[in-house]
């Protein structure tokens, strides 16, 4: 249903970035998936979309999130949410280091992140350098 809903929601085009999806321990489940449950899930996924859009979903992850289940889900690029300090993984395409940032025209905090390679290595198959 959700990958249904990306497709639906965001056009695919050559201006958008690679589609994402956020996998993280927050919220409000209660019951954390096993590992083959999730990477079943996971696979349905990345099926639908990636074959929508010709490239490879990102993973945005926290360090906690990829030491638990980072075996069991099927490799893509990764942005790693890690606010204290570098993330300890090799291979990042997308660090976001800061929660509550400010940028010029926007009001209110947002969240600050660095890309490793450029804007056309994250559009490329293979999702970065």
């Amino acid at each position: 249903d959700q990958a249904m809903n990306f497709v639906e929601a965001v056009p695919p085009g050559a201006t958008v970035l690679p589609p994402v999806i956020d996998l993280e321990f927050h919220g409000n489940c209660s019951r954390r998936p096993s590992p083959n449950e999730l990477a079943g899930e996971i696979a349905v996924f990345l099926d639908i979309v990636e074959n929508r859009f010709k490239q490879p979903v990102l993973y945005y992850v926290t360090e906690e999130f990829v030491e638990a289940y980072g075996d069991a889900i099927p490799p893509r690029p990764l942005w790693v949410r890690s606010i204290l300090r570098e993330p300890d993984r090799e291979g990042w395409t997308i660090w976001q280091y800061h929660p509550a940032g400010r940028v010029d025209g926007i009001e209110g905090d947002v969240d600050l992140n660095v890309l490793s390679g450029t804007l056309d290595d994250l559009r490329m198959p293979g999702g970065g350098p």
